[in-house]
């Protein structure tokens, strides 16, 4: 088998793994079922992924490596401005949670039910979160010192823009059922711009700065 077979048959599982997981619950999930619904047999599966727990972990840290890739690119890659950097990381990870809102559901419900699962994820993500943090508050002090923005802690703005765009598309559906409303692509836009729009606005100095 050719190392492109190989990484197409392995992304094949990570997706029958990810449908299974969300659909049943860690405890539920059964890999004979991830290797029909990945088409392959049971052993290969096996053969690229030892054991369901060396499974799941693979699936949570695809969905790490594809969210930090998309907050690096932004971060890093860019010559933009701070305001023009924060935007861009504010839709990005808007995207990203209405793309995997029935995954993060799983995650975080099976976070509190098997927190030993998450034991080694969590230290590489507390590493990438303190990266990130301390390059964002320099560039936070740097745009403050010039009067740009208000003097702003970078955890309590990242908890804000993960509470922001967490709750819109993990809870506010629930919402949306009792009020009998629908939400289309224009609506969804409509309100990660307003997500946008009230980070920034956070930021922006007021008379009394």
């Amino acid at each position: 088998m050719s190392d492109k077979q190989k990484d197409s048959k392995k992304l094949a599982i990570l997706k029958a793994a990810q449908e299974e997981f969300v659909a049943k619950g860690y405890d539920g999930a059964r890999t004979m079922e991830i290797a029909e619904k990945a088409g392959i047999g049971h052993s290969l599966l096996h053969y690229h992924f030892k054991t369901k727990k060396e499974l799941f972990k693979c699936v949570v840290q695809q969905k790490i490596d594809l969210l930090r890739q998309a907050i690096l690119v932004s971060w890093t890659d860019s010559d933009n401005g701070l305001l023009e950097k924060l935007s861009e990381i504010i839709g990005k990870h808007f995207d990203f949670v209405m793309e995997n809102a029935d995954y993060l559901r799983f995650q975080f419900q099976e976070m509190e039910r098997h927190p030993e699962l998450f034991e080694e994820i969590k230290a590489a993500v507390q590493a990438g979160l303190r990266q990130l943090s301390s390059a964002l508050q320099e560039e936070l002090d740097r745009t403050a010192a010039k009067g740009a923005i208000i003097q702003t802690d970078a955890r309590m703005l990242l908890e804000d823009i993960l509470a922001l765009n967490l709750f819109f598309h993990l809870a506010a559906p629930t919402l949306h059922k009792i009020e009998c409303q629908k939400c289309d692509k224009k609506y969804y836009e409509k309100r990660k711009q307003e997500n946008i729009a009230l980070i920034l606005n956070r930021l922006t100095p007021t008379p009394n700065h």
